[in-house]
């Protein structure tokens, strides 16, 4: 399964839609807000989800065992009932470390890693355990501002994980809120050393993903 998370509004408020077979599946909403906004998701222009910033955790650093989260998130439905979360995450002393992104969901925990190629763009792929399920990408060239990012799945959580992943990460990396551009071309060329962060990235995931 492969779609495409485009967003079509930057500014003081932001807006993306989900695209697959040239059919939009869902879109989002980032109001405008001075305190913390929130990205609200719709599935046929009904309420469908929401990633809301919890800023009580946000205060707490949350420490535990040498692991910090931080800019945590919760993800309520429809009927405003918490179904999960989404965080940052870093793991280690202040020499070493590694950085992932937790997301937590029916149960389950999945871990996004963060892969930079360089000219190639980005790659984050997501992991249950040691199970690929999905891979989130990013080129490194971006257009007015308006970032896209393909989504490669295995199957419907698989997606449904790489979706909110990249609100997440847009929210939280790439808005550039506020800003209004035109004409404007940016590029981000990131290129990741660790080795065992590159272990995680897998070449030949897209292509499997294509056949589903």
């Amino acid at each position: 399964m492969i779609a495409l998370l485009r967003q079509i509004q930057s500014g003081s408020s932001a807006s993306y839609a989900l695209e697959r077979d040239g059919q939009t599946c869902c879109t989002a909403e980032v109001p405008f807000s001075i305190a913390a906004p929130g990205i609200a998701l719709f599935r046929q222009g009904e309420p469908w989800l929401r990633i809301t910033p919890n800023l009580g955790d946000s205060v707490k650093k949350m420490v535990r065992n040498g692991s910090w989260r931080t800019v945590p998130c919760d993800i309520t439905d429809a009927s405003g009932a918490q179904i999960g979360t989404i965080a940052k995450i870093r793991k280690g002393t202040f020499l070493s470390a590694n950085y992932y992104t937790e997301l937590r969901s029916s149960g389950r925990v999945l871990q996004i890693y963060e892969v930079g190629l360089g000219k190639e763009g980005m790659r984050y792929p997501v992991y249950e355990g040691g199970v690929q399920l999905s891979q989130v990408e990013k080129e490194p060239v971006v257009l007015d501002n308006l970032d896209e990012y393909s989504l490669c799945s295995l199957d419907d959580f698989g997606e449904l994980a790489a979706l909110l992943f990249a609100l997440f990460i847009d929210f939280h990396s790439y808005r550039n809120a506020g800003e209004h551009a035109r004409g404007k071309k940016s590029f981000q060329y990131v290129y990741t050393r660790r080795k065992e962060i590159l272990a995680k990235y897998d070449p030949d995931f897209r292509s499997r993903c294509e056949i589903h």
